[in-house]
């Protein structure tokens, strides 16, 4: 057995002239590549989440594009929309599959996804088996389940925890609804991304790459960066803004997309109500009733380009605190 006290102690002058050739430690470039490796370990999550905001877009278009109409099942047109809908069943899979690699791995749903394959293959060309497969397996998504992935996905949540949720998402619809929340209300996630930009205090962040900047996330950060009252993160990508606001309603997180018409809007998800009152005054959204601070609301609000950072942030200072619960009956 070789003894490492004596093997170190004879070292001899080969190993000497080894050693002597290592070149000192260099602290500097050592923090410095550990920057390098931090850096790159973001811009592989940026990447990841970019492509997540691809494949949920992907999943939806392929969604609508399934959409069953009277015409498809005349003569023989019942056989093409079987093999439509199985291509987009596969076309759905792998966009799914995608995402859950990098963000939600969970064998629970990848059963439901085989069940839901053996499903449209059985269908085979009866009319009424299709839309049944298209219905139930695709396009449904039951309030009930809305209502239990607004409670149970929420950001700076102790207690949040998505995959209780799996065997409930029994259509396609359903399962990115899951998945989509469980990402985007992820301060985790949001935080594991580079940042482009940062305020004096880092309360307000603003994550990204060069080549993702779009001028409303700048905008809405300009606008923000000024006050540390809130947490809030700012992820920029090619034509659309995703934002989390701590202590706003909880965990406030918002979603800039624009449409066709060149217009914008913003869906917004509030966990927490903490005003009933001052909550039913902003745009757009669904009404609540007094009296339960546990319960949630979700709305939409739509502006022009020229407007849309300005109202976000005024919508953002709209969203009611832990403070405002005290107030709503004064």
């Amino acid at each position: 057995m070789i003894n490492p006290e004596k093997q170190s102690s004879e070292t001899g002058a080969d190993d000497y002239s080894i050693l002597s050739k290592i070149p000192p430690f260099n602290k500097a470039q050592a923090e410095q590549a550990l920057h390098a490796e931090v850096d790159q370990g973001k811009l592989e999550n940026f990447n990841k989440f970019v492509n997540f905001v691809q494949k949920d877009t992907s999943i939806k278009r392929t969604l609508a594009n399934l959409v069953p109409y009277e015409q498809d099942f005349y003569g023989d047109a019942a056989a093409n929309y079987a093999d439509k809908l199985y291509e987009g069943y596969k076309d759905i899979r792998t966009d799914l599959e995608s995402i859950m690699q990098d963000f939600y791995r969970s064998e629970i749903i990848e059963g439901r996804l085989g069940q839901i394959e053996k499903n449209v293959i059985n269908a085979g060309t009866d009319q009424q088996k299709l839309m049944t497969a298209y219905n139930q397996d695709f396009a449904d998504i039951s309030e009930k389940f809305n209502d239990a992935v607004r409670r149970e996905v929420v950001g700076y949540s102790l207690f949040s925890n998505p995959h209780t949720l799996d065997r409930q998402a029994r259509s396609i619809n359903e399962i990115l609804r899951l998945i989509h929340a469980a990402i985007v209300n992820n301060e985790g996630i949001l935080h594991s991304l580079p940042v482009l930009k940062s305020s004096e205090g880092k309360a307000v962040n603003l994550y990204g790459t060069p080549s993702s900047q779009n001028a409303v996330a700048e905008e809405i950060f300009s606008q923000l960066k000024n006050s540390d009252e809130f947490l809030t993160d700012i992820v920029s990508l090619p034509n659309r803004t995703i934002m989390m606001v701590r202590d706003r309603g909880h965990a406030l997180t918002i979603d800039i997309e624009q449409d066709s018409d060149k217009q914008y809007y913003a869906n917004y998800f509030i966990p927490k109500i903490c005003n009933a009152d001052k909550v039913n005054k902003l745009p757009g959204v669904r009404k609540v009733k007094k009296g339960n601070p546990q319960d949630f609301t979700t709305g939409v609000f739509r502006a022009d380009r020229n407007n849309i950072a300005k109202k976000t942030v005024g919508f953002v200072t709209e969203v009611p605190i832990d403070d405002d619960i005290a107030t709503e009956n004064v």
